[in-house]
């Protein structure tokens, strides 16, 4: 069995930190990082906050996932970069968006099994809340304003993962 690893960030400022663990783990200057990301109008500029951490401990080599202008990946291309990489980084926005394209078939797949092999996973937020068998999307996050229980990537079981826990003021008291 391989060592698995997987990062579950909350917010941009665990970037730089999880960036000292995961870049290693991921091959070093040698990695390969596939960063899937949600799409829409401008993606482009939020890019560098994700790799910026990552060339500045050596990595040259990414590649971006991202849905085409009608909220579609090019699975071909997505697998095809998945299997590339030595390392896959889930970013953060908007979780029912990352739910639909990444924790469900065939990319789904193709994830859990890079990650049986010993690939590293970071999620950051909507990435991290994906990561789990068991989703929550978010009341906010959802059509009809009900928190909704999905199926998540399945990469560890036995919890849940809520992210911004703090900023939500969600501790009692």
């Amino acid at each position: 069995m391989s060592r698995k690893l997987l990062f579950l960030l909350g917010g941009d400022a665990a970037f730089g930190v999880a960036a000292q663990e995961f870049v290693p783990a991921a091959g070093g200057r040698g990695a390969r990082v596939a960063l899937l990301m949600q799409g829409g109008h401008g993606w482009e500029k939020y890019v560098p906050r994700y790799v910026e951490p990552w060339l500045r401990l050596g990595i040259a080599d990414f590649g971006v996932i991202v849905p085409d202008e009608d909220g579609s990946l090019n699975l071909e291309r997505a697998i095809l970069t998945l299997r590339w990489a030595s390392g896959i980084f889930i970013g953060g926005g908007h979780t029912p968006t990352y739910h639909r394209l990444y924790a469900t078939e065939s990319i789904r797949s193709v994830i859990r099994e890079r990650y049986e092999e010993g690939i590293p996973i970071a999620g950051m937020s909507a990435g991290a809340l994906i990561a789990p068998e068991i989703c929550v999307l978010p009341a906010e996050k959802t059509e009809d304003a009900v928190p909704k229980v999905v199926a998540g990537l399945g990469l560890v079981s036995d919890l849940v993962v809520e992210v911004h826990f703090s900023e939500r003021k969600a501790l009692p008291a």
